[in-house]
């Protein structure tokens, strides 16, 4: 009786220590953020403050109606894909910290689950070492992007209730968003033929990534859909994003859409054919003044040529600071020096594999590889093996098509694709069960 009575003291002892910690540490958090978030609106406009306070304050309502989780945080936050803004992108890691620290305090901190230690401790290493050397305008940003964002998505996602499946949810509002940028960037590029615009995003580039991964988030919920009308509208959906990334004109987008499909048409025979003849029909889904742009650029175009000058001058560099890397955009002011004619500048290397080599060195590339190859292969054989699970492989096929379109670009490095990148790998990996595998072993 009285062991019971000692273990039920320690336990509300453990319980009101743990909820004593949590309050100086969302303090300190929340002092952090709003000193922050001062020092960076001091820049900006009153419109562009009045805005920003708004969107909080819709944020705190909405949470504040339907509580703190996060399926409930995902939502809001898919709406920063629509305008994306680098305030936005901070705003949404301070909120996922927030949702960690609210699971933790209502589990009262029992267990705390970090996947791949010793990768994220050499990539946050070779990080630090990365950040050190940087000292070009936007290389912090880089190194959020790159180092932050998978520790704190991995963090917070990982170790929230379990009761708390999020994956569909993300899935489903990321398509919708992505549906109406596309509509919009369909609309701006048939009323501004000759102009290539990325819709809503100031990068028409950049926007491929999110089109990219939202397109087989679509193909995904079809084939989850258990009603024929939801599968045809996902379907239907699926059509508009494909048709905004073409209106962007970006060929590596393109590949890496065919590049998905081919991959569904080898793990499903039933829908060989009609994937076949989609990639045959991808040509006559191309508007008019899309063949129009395209040819015009044809003509004038050198980014290929760019780029491999590029990946060769990389190369020189990479065998100088193998180990460790020149630091983070640091190759934006380097290269001036480089390059033979300013014709052939390109701000980073075009590559995402070559651009983690030039910044953080062999052996946190090799960390960052690991952590991303690992959870793709895990959760290959955790949720798509046992039984061909079509919507798992969907969603797999969707992060191998955006890490192939980075074979001529860096997408997974810039803040936006970085986010939604790493939390939907985040959101794999926890729902696959590999959160509670022996990960530890590395």
């Amino acid at each position: 009786m009285q062991g019971i009575k000692r273990s039920l003291i320690g336990g509300a002892m453990t319980s009101k220590l743990s909820r004593n910690l949590i309050l100086p540490i969302v303090s300190v958090l929340i002092a952090a953020m709003s000193l922050g978030i001062g020092i960076a609106l001091q820049g900006e406009s009153l419109a562009m403050v009045a805005v920003y306070l708004v969107l909080g304050a819709v944020w705190l309502l909405w949470m504040s109606l339907k509580g703190i989780n996060l399926p409930r945080l995902l939502i809001p936050l898919s709406l920063i894909y629509i305008l994306p803004m680098e305030y936005t992108f901070h705003f949404a890691l301070v909120m996922l910290c927030l949702v960690l620290i609210a699971d933790l305090y209502h589990q009262n901190m029992r267990e705390f689950v970090v996947s791949y230690p010793f990768s994220f401790l050499i990539l946050t290493l070779f990080g630090l070492i990365a950040l050190s050397k940087t000292y070009v305008d936007g290389g912090i940003l880089y190194f959020i992007s790159t180092i932050v964002v998978p520790l704190v998505c991995f963090l917070v996602i990982t170790n929230t209730r379990k009761d708390r499946p999020a994956l569909d949810t993300w899935m489903r509002v990321i398509s919708l968003v992505a549906v109406l940028v596309g509509l919009y960037g369909i609309y701006i590029a048939l009323v501004n033929p000759g102009k290539r615009i990325g819709s809503t995003w100031s990068n028409a580039m950049t926007i491929n990534g999110f089109y990219a991964l939202s397109f087989f988030f679509c193909l995904a919920l079809a084939f989850k859909a258990k009603v024929t009308r939801f599968r045809l509208l996902w379907i239907f959906a699926a059509v508009i994003i494909f048709l905004g990334m073409l209106f962007t004109y970006t060929r590596i987008a393109m590949l890496a859409i065919v590049f998905g499909l081919g991959l569904l048409i080898l793990k499903y025979r039933r829908i060989r054919f009609w994937g076949l003849l989609a990639i045959c029909l991808i040509p006559l889904l191309i508007p008019s003044s899309m063949m129009n742009r395209g040819a015009a650029v044809a003509m004038i175009d050198i980014s290929i040529l760019i780029r491999f000058i590029a990946w060769y001058h990389a190369a020189f560099i990479i065998a100088d600071n193998l180990l460790t890397g020149i630091g983070f955009s640091t190759w934006k002011d380097i290269y001036h020096d480089v390059i033979p004619m300013p014709i052939f500048y390109a701000q980073h290397a075009h590559n995402v594999y070559i651009n983690l080599l030039l910044e953080i060195g062999l052996f946190g590339t090799l960390a960052y590889l690991a952590i991303i190859f690992k959870s793709l292969v895990g959760y290959y054989r955790k949720a798509i093996s046992p039984q061909g699970d079509m919507v798992a492989f969907c969603v797999w096929t969707g992060m191998l098509a955006l890490l192939f379109s980075c074979l001529t670009d860096i997408f997974i490095q810039q803040y936006m694709i970085s986010l939604l990148f790493w939390i939907t790998l985040a959101l794999m990996v926890k729902e696959s069960g590999l959160a509670k595998l022996d990960i530890p072993q590395e």
